[in-house]
């Protein structure tokens, strides 16, 4: 690749929001901060999610085929801190929620959320890309969604 540097510059312009996406199978339950949500179609509708091969959530959203997207908003501040370094113990300690499709953890804080179904995925580099049709979800808070600008678009 030519220009490493300033094709990082570039790509890190890419504007996306905040999420924490929520799985869980059995008793074994996890959370984690994404950034790559993005709406893929409208009848049925559909979210895709690219999660890192290295995330636990990744492997309960494959076992269970579901999974929850949780949408932060620009004054989520204290879920965005939670849940960039979570407790390794109660990963929801201190974190208002119920919970959603089989048991899956909502954020009660969030703008809103989104219960969704895997329907497919695809390993594309150091991610897979999950497809998740929409089956429930609705406004919680409200409000306008935190929006995420990285100054380098080869880490997060």
């Amino acid at each position: 690749m030519k220009n490493k540097a300033q094709v990082g510059k570039a790509l890190g312009r890419v504007a996306s929001g905040l999420f924490v996406v929520t799985a869980k199978y059995e008793d074994r339950e996890d959370a984690v901060l994404a950034s790559w949500v993005n709406q893929c179609s409208f009848e049925p509708p559909m979210i895709s999610v690219a999660m890192a091969v290295v995330r636990p959530a990744r492997l309960l959203m494959e076992a269970s085929n579901l999974f929850i997207v949780n949408v932060l908003g620009k004054e989520s501040n204290h879920l965005l801190k939670h849940f960039s370094r979570p407790p390794e113990e109660d990963l929801f300690k201190g974190v208002k929620n119920s919970k959603g499709l089989e048991g899956i953890r909502v954020l009660s804080d969030a703008v809103s959320y989104m219960e969704c179904e895997v329907v497919g995925s695809v390993p594309v580099g150091d991610h897979v890309v999950y497809f998740g049709e929409i089956v429930g979800g609705k406004t919680l808070k409200g409000g306008d969604p935190y929006t995420h600008v990285r100054t380098n678009g080869f880490s997060y």
